[in-house]
């Protein structure tokens, strides 16, 4: 049993988000990530395999709104091609928003 004023030690768990993402969003970035399946079929309509695709997106605002978005055939290969982007500064730039008042 704890007495008043005794710390518990604290427990982590696995880590459920990629770390390039964790690490963007302390960086102050808004993330988001979205999936789609792309179905290729034959000619004759037949399924013949099914394309995973992973979307990620960031986004901020630093007296404007920039936005960094990539696809990847896992979820960590598209965090990973957000970052780099970002890292090179690829990233898109809107100056003119709208604040809804």
């Amino acid at each position: 049993m704890r007495t008043p004023g005794q710390q518990r030690e604290r427990r982590h768990g696995v880590p459920l988000q990629p770390r390039v993402r964790r690490a963007l969003e302390r960086d102050g970035w808004r993330t988001t990530l979205d999936f789609r399946e792309n179905h290729v079929r034959g000619l004759d309509g037949r399924l013949l395999r099914v394309e995973p695709i992973w979307i990620a997106e960031a986004e901020r605002y630093v007296g404007h709104v920039e936005v960094a978005s990539a696809e990847g055939s896992t979820a960590e290969e598209a965090w990973r091609r957000v970052a780099d982007d970002i890292s090179e500064s690829r990233v898109r730039q809107f100056r003119r928003v709208r604040v809804a008042r």
